[in-house]
């Protein structure tokens, strides 16, 4: 007979979380995911205010591929089974972001990079080829690093990696090895506009671009070489996709329980204990643990006696974010889904986040609005504004400034869009670093973990396996190779592999 795949239990049903058990199902195995909430989603749910819907996680989606390569692998696992959701559904956009600045400019970050550039040389002033190479040289950096970087485990030999190698070798000379993101476009691209402009992808993954690495010119490609593109269903959809095909493939979801340690003996796993919400414990034996909890908790809270990685624990946390969830009556045509206020001074407004904690008087602002794509989400005449500002990663020190921070948005959003909001707010939420961290464990409420606030940041990523417990795996948004949907599901993909190459 042949021997029997192991048990997984996966510690968390994020995204990443989803795609680990829809990937471990499909090759066979039996998977329970352990969730604290009483829903799949982690960072990525919904709330209800009234007759206004909130996405009140991520916003953005991109690199829509591999939620699709997840749906070939489920209808591939149970191509009859009719429990099977419908085929993934999104539609892809014809630009990206609208920028707004309070001199006047106002710029459409068209998907298409040649008609981009031709806005940016139409309001900006520009050569429009200097913005069309930029955004060729990030295409070029991003398929040559890819394979390297984001697709494969960066802590330990893959016998498959030569050719991986070899295609970054050919373009080696032209990547941005040195220097920092910001003195990386200034170089370039010089219109000061345009350079804060590809400055705001260090926010990506919530790092500072005058010190996050230059190697982060590869994320533009997301936007401009790839497309933008929206969920059917808003961005809950993909929760709920991934959800479904999990579901389908026999995944057993346990909500309602927290993780309390993840048990091993003699360098292996054994299973997770939890509590369920009456207080009870319960235990899922297993010999494979991936844990899709943030790397701190796991090591702090989960695995207390084991020796944890200091360096990488003790690095400085991402920024988090302040969000505001208002119903808005009326409708702005000037915006679109996905909007930016930019601050006079973007240097001064990170290093204010660094030293006080909060952005200061002028923020950069950012305004996603998904009833411009789906009008079920806001009344008829009115718009659902998701509205966020960069701040620490502190709790207790944010909460006591949101206040203040609401006020510094509404006045941003005044003189910048001409636009007195706060008359039309009808209804009101906010979430704060405390809310994240409560709802999400993430440490400190930071929403990618730690930054990239270094060079050599994405090598001190966790590693995707432990190499102390046999069984023991990491996924998510805190470990390799990073924060976001796309990665997080890249995580996911390569937790997988090892566990086939391992377990």
């Amino acid at each position: 007979m042949p021997a029997s795949k192991p048990q997984v239990a996966i510690i968390g049903a994020g995204v990443a979380g989803l795609a680990a058990a829809i990937r471990a199902a499909a090759a066979g195995r039996e998977v329970t995911v352990i969730e604290q909430a009483s829903e799949p989603g982690g960072k990525l749910r919904e709330e209800q205010h009234g007759a206004y819907r909130f996405d009140v996680g991520p916003s953005l989606f991109t690199w829509p591929e591999l939620v699709l390569e997840l749906d070939e692998l489920a209808r591939g696992a149970v191509p009859n089974s009719p429990a099977l959701p419908p085929p993934f559904a999104y539609r892809q956009l014809d630009r990206s972001t609208h920028y707004f600045w309070e001199d006047g400019t106002r710029l459409t970050a068209w998907s298409d990079s040649e008609r981009f550039a031709q806005e940016c040389a139409d309001k900006l002033e520009v050569n429009a080829s200097i913005v069309a190479n930029h955004l060729a040289h990030s295409t070029q950096s991003f398929h040559a690093t890819r394979r390297i970087f984001l697709e494969q485990s960066l802590h330990e030999w893959n016998g498959n990696s030569n050719g991986k190698w070899s295609a970054a070798a050919r373009f080696a000379h032209r990547l941005p090895w040195l220097g920092t993101l910001h003195s990386w476009n200034r170089k370039r691209l010089k219109e000061p506009h345009l350079v804060q402009l590809f400055d705001r992808y260090a926010t990506y993954n919530g790092s500072d671009p005058h010190r996050a690495p230059s190697m982060m010119h590869v994320i533009p490609h997301l936007e401009h070489g790839h497309g933008t593109f929206f969920p059917e269903n808003g961005m809950i959809g993909i929760t709920r996709h991934l959800h479904a095909l999990a579901s389908a493939l026999g995944v057993e979801f346990v909500f309602d329980h927290t993780a309390t340690s993840i048990q091993h003996q003699s360098g292996h796993v054994e299973g997770v204990r939890a509590m369920d919400s009456a207080g009870h414990p319960v235990f899922f034996p297993a010999q494979c643990v991936v844990s899709n909890a943030d790397i701190w908790p796991t090591y702090r809270h989960l695995l207390p006696t084991l020796k944890a990685p200091e360096r990488i624990l003790s690095q400085e946390r991402s920024t988090s974010g302040v969000i505001f969830y208002w119903g808005v009556r009326g409708i702005r045509p000037e915006l679109h889904l996905h909007n930016i206020l930019f601050s006079k001074d973007y240097r001064t407004e990170f290093e204010a986040i660094q030293q006080f904690g909060h952005p200061g008087e002028d923020p950069t602002v950012y305004i996603h609005i998904s009833s411009k794509l789906k009008p079920d989400d806001a009344p008829a005449d009115a718009e659902n504004w998701f509205v966020m500002v960069n701040v620490a990663a502190d709790p207790d020190h944010v909460e006591s400034l949101v206040p203040a921070i609401r006020r510094a948005v509404l006045a941003k959003i005044n003189r910048t869009l001409g636009a007195d909001i706060e008359p039309l707010i009808e209804t009101e939420t906010h979430f704060t670093p405390r809310t994240i961290a409560q709802r999400t464990s993430s440490h400190l409420g930071a929403l990618y973990g730690a930054s990239s606030n270094s060079t050599l940041s994405a090598f001190f990523r966790h590693r995707n396996r432990s190499t102390k417990l046999k069984g023991l795996y990491f996924c998510g948004g805190s470990v390799h190779p990073g924060g976001g949907i796309p990665l997080c599901l890249l995580s996911a993909r390569i937790t997988s592999e090892l566990i086939e190459q391992h377990a």
